[in-house]
């Protein structure tokens, strides 16, 4: 006998698994400091690479500039002015990071509290049947008994 709200819980249970649960299932394994500490080392290691590439390709646009005033150039300025701007740029981008990780993480742990609470429903539907089953080996009520008529 299918028992439809078995099905459709389990139905349920595989859809967020395969879709939107995968990665938050993953974000179980860490605290909310943890995962959002990652995130925030991912991100300042990717702002670093595409702010030197960014320089690169300015001072590649800007070379023949730069070789004509290749001795008038004042390079400790120069420095200075793109260290603040890539502080600037990075704990921008850090605050950014948290705030949207860590909204993403309280979301993630509240589709996976109602997901366990939907594994929980689950658990409870089969140690129900588990139950009946042990009952009708004892000699309780018999799927067959309401076909059986006197």
């Amino acid at each position: 006998m299918l028992n439809e709200n078995k099905i459709g819980l389990m139905t349920r249970l595989a859809m967020y698994e395969q879709g939107e649960g995968k990665d938050a299932l993953k974000s179980n394994k860490y605290s909310k400091s943890d995962y959002v500490s990652l995130k925030m080392i991912n991100t300042a290691i990717t702002v670093t690479i595409a702010y030197f590439m960014i320089v690169s390709l300015w001072i590649i646009y800007k070379i023949d500039e730069y070789v004509a005033d290749l001795v008038n150039l004042d390079y400790f300025n120069m420095g200075i002015k793109l260290l603040v701007i890539y502080v600037i740029v990075l704990v921008l981008y850090m605050f950014v990071t948290y705030m949207v990780y860590s909204l993403k993480y309280i979301k993630m742990q509240e589709m996976n509290k109602k997901y366990s609470d939907n594994l929980k429903d689950l658990y409870l539907l089969y140690k129900k049947e588990e139950k009946q089953k042990n009952e009708n080996k004892l000699g309780g009520i018999s799927s067959d008994d309401d076909s059986f008529e006197f």
